[in-house]
């Protein structure tokens, strides 16, 4: 096959009729050798080619120098990254770009480097260069779905990852972080159909497994949230999370056995993780046992000292012993930590109550019920507190508060039957306490 060669380039161009070489840009029209050998060339004719070939040389040469250069500092900021120095990364991918302002792929790194350092809106900008320079970069798309999605704002980062999978419809992990905004936006059926996609892609995604456990979780279907954290845990037996989260899944079952289990696998692999050692600790305290309970309260409030859960969960099992002011310590630590933890309130108001300090029971009642005004609990046992003052009337306003928010609150309706009583109002107490027995027996039967 005949070719001709550029004189710039050097590449071999297969079309002789081909007038511009695509590589460097010459024009071959200016090309002194397609002329023919019989063609008589001027000297000035011959040293203005000579100049221009030159000039065009010179400029092909740099422009390697530079595309040289600039891979130099992409590869440079790639290594940054990956060792977690991304002010480096950032500084050696801004590099690159000056040198060539249309290298998709410095921009779309570069907002990496700026997102994993929660530079979330610099990310975006880049990721936005990236597709402006290539409209069809499913990744960058797909990158500024995920940086939108840190900034909560997931109606934009929904858009994004739908356009990578128009792009890319065997995109799994824009299957799958689709699926983690539309399950941060409440829309878990959306959001299973999308963890579901991805599992199809890709079947041994364990993150997409564990993430529809959760959602069935969150929907009360507590058995396909178990069928799917195993399913997690069998693709990675070193899935810390996925075993914690089907120990709740159990424990909201009953199945508490089989909760510490779990728990217990989770902190084998994470001994540090203060969350297991938590929910190990109130499945023990549902069996009744509270030293167990204690202990691995306390293990988590070591790990993690800022914990008000743990404390205020200890401070219950320390209640349900009969060491009151332990308890009372436990919840004021948990207040002091989260000063609107109404359940932490609650629990002290119990514990002053069984103590016999009735004034300071009221007062944490009343606070708890401030901080959330469908408390019935604190309602009912600010009326019981009320009670063993004395003061009927008000027990029986705060029961009847109580029944209102909840009105199958069996324990509200037999204390205010028995404050009427105490008032010798016996047709409302009869009422009250055969009302506390008709729910109290539909809820056995």
């Amino acid at each position: 096959m005949n070719t001709k060669q550029c004189p710039v380039c050097q590449k071999n161009i297969p079309d002789l009729l081909q007038p511009i070489c695509e590589q460097c840009g010459w024009r071959f029209e200016n090309d002194l050798t397609a002329e023919p050998e019989t063609h008589e060339i001027s000297e000035d004719v011959l040293r203005n080619y000579i100049e221009i070939l030159a000039i065009a040389k010179n400029v092909w040469n740099e422009r390697g120098e530079s595309n040289e250069n600039a891979k130099k500092y992409f590869e440079s900021g790639e290594a940054y990254s990956e060792k977690g120095d991304y002010d480096r990364a950032i500084a050696d991918y801004s590099k690159a770009i000056a040198i060539d302002p249309n290298d998709a792929d410095a921009y779309n790194n570069r907002g990496n480097a700026y997102a994993n350092k929660g530079d979330y809106d610099l990310a975006i900008a880049d990721y936005s260069k990236a597709i402006d320079i290539n409209p069809n970069d499913a990744y960058a798309y797909y990158n500024r779905g995920n940086a939108y999605k840190k900034k909560g704002e997931y109606y934009r980062a929904i858009a994004d990852y739908s356009k990578a999978l128009v792009i890319n419809p065997n995109y799994a992990g824009a299957y799958y972080n689709r699926g983690v905004a539309y399950y941060n936006k409440g829309e878990y059926d959306r959001a299973i159909a999308d963890y579901s996609k991805s599992i199809a892609i890709n079947p041994n995604y364990a993150d997409a497994y564990y993430t529809r456990g959760l959602t069935y979780s969150n929907k009360g279907d507590n058995n396909r949230a178990i069928a799917d954290y195993s399913k997690a845990i069998a693709i990675d037996p070193n899935f810390a999370y996925g075993y914690n989260n089907r120990g709740i899944a159990y424990n909201e079952k009953g199945e508490y056995d089989r909760a510490i289990a779990d728990y217990s696998k989770a902190i084998d692999i994470n001994p540090n993780d203060a969350y297991a050692y938590n929910n190990r600790g109130s499945a023990y305290a549902k069996k009744g046992e509270y030293d167990r309970a204690i202990a691995d309260f306390s293990k988590s409030i070591t790990i993690d000292p800022n914990d008000a859960y743990a404390y205020y969960n200890r401070g219950t099992a320390y209640a349900k012993k009969g060491e009151y002011d332990r308890a009372i310590a436990d919840s004021s630590k948990a207040i002091a930590i989260d000063p609107n933890f109404a359940d932490a309130y609650s629990n002290r108001g119990i514990a002053y109550a069984k103590k016999g300090e009735y004034d300071r029971a009221i007062a944490d009642y009343s606070t708890a019920i401030t901080i959330n005004p469908n408390f019935a609990y604190a309602y009912n046992n600010r009326g019981i507190a009320y009670d063993e003052k004395g003061d009927n009337d008000r027990a029986i306003a705060d029961y009847s508060k109580a029944i209102a928010i909840d009105p199958n609150y069996a324990d509200a309706y037999n204390n205010r039957g028995n404050a009427y009583k105490e008032k010798g109002e016996y047709d409302r107490a009869i009422a009250d306490i055969s009302k506390a027995k008709l729910i109290l027996a539909s809820l056995s039967g």
